[in-house]
């Protein structure tokens, strides 16, 4: 774990009396920058953070609640360390949606803290040392991430993620986010720029921006500013290497974003924009955007040179016919994605879409699934060898000095789920975490590339 360099706030809260703290994080890269801000402020106030919960007195759990089955892991988890007789201090989206329920639920946890009140966590913990049960939750959250927060980045030297906006102002049917991150509201440029900087500095290759919807960032601010205009300035930090965002909305894909991401050499050539469906009557029900995602697609690639796509798709909706997913089937056999993950539909309590008629059967929806995934093994597989011969640049995640492996990603594909380069070092090469490197592509897989250093 390494600190990013805080701004000194002399008002921040101290330990009363410090506490070693382990933490468990589940959920989305979003609620990772979370997890790691409530980890520096408490650092910065005195307590000794630790990454094996068996070593804590206080452990905090950053939930997820986005489907059902994220929900269940965060349950599982809560319940396991409260009958390890931990001090369970309980945050994230699972805390905004259930709030004083958890306290109910789980009688050993200490605290429940919403996503808007992250910035108490250390008098939280503070309270709770005093003996208290407390719950700490803003129902219309509008806390925001600035530069000036301290950070404990927990994740591999290869990248960072930083997080450009927070909240939501679309309502998709599925969706209960918005309930439980507030409305869009965008970081300023130059606190942005300024975090992208210092990271930098720090040797971070790659920066990572996420949020709830990155391509509205700047709408709210009175600057004018939008995402061509925060991707151009971190263009110009000289020691970034890469920058990447995901969590695009597709009809807000402008064409000055894709000329931003064509002239500036140091955006990656890549584009995560999660389409859900492409049938329209599917797509209304959704509450998203109707659009010919076919024309999407080829806007996107005659824009920016070699760019890869990723989308993710949801098969098995509520009223999805036999027709509208033969019809998502077909895109997604003419689109030919890049990278793609599918999910199962399940209803999330709250959401819009668990109260709509004309359920799927899950095995249906399972049958779905596996047809989508076996149609784009094919074309992963497919584009993945026409990659052989080429020499590309490669970020170091990992060597295992025992067998001489590396491991690492391309450009074309983000941490945890794309695509890995896998290379067999030879006697006398080395190669460092978070270093670019060029390999050579000797070998391919339907989804990993193999090669050695060029």
């Amino acid at each position: 774990m390494t600190t990013e360099t805080p701004t000194k706030n002399g008002d921040a809260p101290t330990a009363t009396h410090p506490k070693t703290i382990g933490y468990v994080h589940l959920g989305c890269p979003k609620n990772l920058v979370d997890t790691e801000t409530m980890l520096g402020k408490l650092g910065s106030a005195g307590h000794h953070i630790v990454g094996d919960e068996s070593q804590a007195d206080v452990v905090l759990v950053n939930t997820c609640s986005f489907i059902d089955s994220a929900q269940q892991e965060s349950v599982q988890n809560l319940v396991r360390l409260a009958e390890d007789g931990k001090k369970v201090i309980i945050t994230g989206c699972l805390s905004q949606k259930y709030q004083s329920e958890l306290l109910d639920l789980i009688p050993e946890a200490h605290a429940v803290v919403g996503t808007g009140d992250l910035d108490k966590i250390v008098e939280v913990v503070n309270r709770v040392d005093r003996g208290e049960r407390v719950i700490s939750v803003t129902q219309d959250p509008t806390y925001l991430l600035t530069d000036d927060s301290e950070r404990m980045h927990v994740t591999m030297g290869s990248y960072v993620y930083l997080k450009i906006a927070e909240g939501c102002d679309y309502r998709c049917s599925f969706c209960i986010i918005p309930s439980m991150r507030g409305d869009f509201r965008s970081r300023s440029l130059s606190s942005i720029v300024d975090s992208a900087r210092r990271l930098a500095e720090q040797g971070v290759p790659e920066v990572i921006l996420v949020g709830q919807d990155t391509t509205s960032w700047g709408k709210d601010l009175a600057d004018g500013h939008r995402l061509p205009d925060l991707l151009r300035a971190l263009n110009d930090i000289e020691s970034l290497q890469w920058i990447r965002f995901m969590y695009a909305y597709p009809n807000l894909v402008s064409d000055d974003l894709l000329t931003a991401m064509a002239e500036c050499d140091k955006v990656v050539n890549y584009l995560d924009c999660p389409l859900q469906h492409m049938h329209p009557d599917t797509l209304k029900r959704m509450r998203r955007p109707v659009m010919d995602h076919v024309a999407f697609a080829q806007r996107v690639r005659q824009a920016v040179p070699n760019v890869k796509l990723r989308t993710g798709l949801i098969v098995g909706f509520p009223g999805e016919t036999e027709a509208e997913f033969e019809f998502l089937l077909d895109a997604v056999e003419r689109i030919r994605f890049d990278r793609l993950g599918v999910f199962e539909y399940s209803d999330v309590a709250g959401a819009h879409s668990q109260s709509l008629e004309n359920k799927v059967d899950a095995q249906e929806i399972s049958r779905r699934r596996h047809a989508v995934m076996t149609a784009q093994h094919r074309i992963a597989s497919q584009l993945n060898q026409a990659m052989m011969g080429q020499t590309i640049d490669v970020v170091v995640e990992s060597v295992d000095p025992a067998t001489g492996r590396l491991t690492g990603r391309s450009q074309w594909d983000a941490p945890e789920i794309d695509n890995l380069v896998i290379v067999q070092l030879n006697e006398g090469q080395s190669a460092l975490p978070g270093q670019i490197v060029p390999v050579t592509v000797t070998t391919t897989g339907p989804y990993d590339l193999y090669g050695q250093l060029a």
